[in-house]
């Protein structure tokens, strides 16, 4: 399976003196956006997890801590950002956020973020079998979860994994038609009613602008 994900330059980070964002693979194009968007572009310097352990959430708290750990080698009071919720780690995110103090995005997922909290909850109370897909979900859905969840091989595990919902809701945080259609395609593949809510970046774009305050 290919691994989906941006990468620090061969020799590691090339920039100590610089704010380092650690982000989800998944997060890349809109990170850099919102960067972009408001005037940041150069003052960070990202690196990325494997998009792929958005389906291992356990791997995530011990490999920002070895981000965090390697990026303050030279610089011990370097200010980190994490581009991460929970993302179902369980807490274990915040308990290496606060051990080695970093900032972390507020909120239990990506979903919520894009959405808004609020706009998310009550996506969420309305229909409680939702499946939730983001612009690179919608970009990726077949190698991170067709074929990431090995439905590709066993298509019989679909009733069981996916029986419980009755939707699918894109949220976009673009307006690409493309995109929409690839969702739509998910959504018949899944078996699930479709719905596109549009998002922008949410509050990726709050929580950047406040890092670079």
């Amino acid at each position: 399976m290919p691994t989906i994900e941006a990468r620090d330059g061969a020799a590691g980070f090339q920039h100590p003196d610089k704010p380092l964002i650690i982000i989800c693979g998944a997060l890349g194009a809109e990170t850099k956006a919102v960067l972009a968007a408001a005037g940041l572009a150069e003052a960070f310097e990202i690196t990325a997890l494997p998009a792929i352990w958005h389906n291992f959430p356990d791997r995530i708290p011990a490999g920002v801590e070895a981000k965090a750990v390697q990026a303050r080698k030279d610089r011990e009071d370097r200010p980190i950002f994490v581009g991460y919720a929970d993302c179902g780690t369980g807490g274990m995110l915040d308990e290496v956020c606060e051990r080695l103090n970093l900032q972390r995005i507020p909120g239990p997922h990506c979903y919520s973020f894009f959405a808004g909290e609020e706009r998310f909850n009550a996506l969420a109370e309305e229909e409680l079998g939702t499946f939730y897909l983001t612009d690179f979900l919608a970009r990726h859905f077949d190698t991170l979860i067709w074929e990431g969840m090995g439905l590709d091989a066993n298509p019989d595990m679909l009733k069981t994994m996916f029986g419980g919902y009755k939707r699918l809701i894109f949220l976009a945080q673009t307006d690409d038609i493309h995109l929409s259609n690839l969702a739509q395609q998910a959504a018949d593949k899944l078996g699930l009613e479709f719905r596109r809510e549009f998002t922008g970046y949410g509050e990726l774009g709050d929580f950047v602008a406040a890092a670079g305050s």
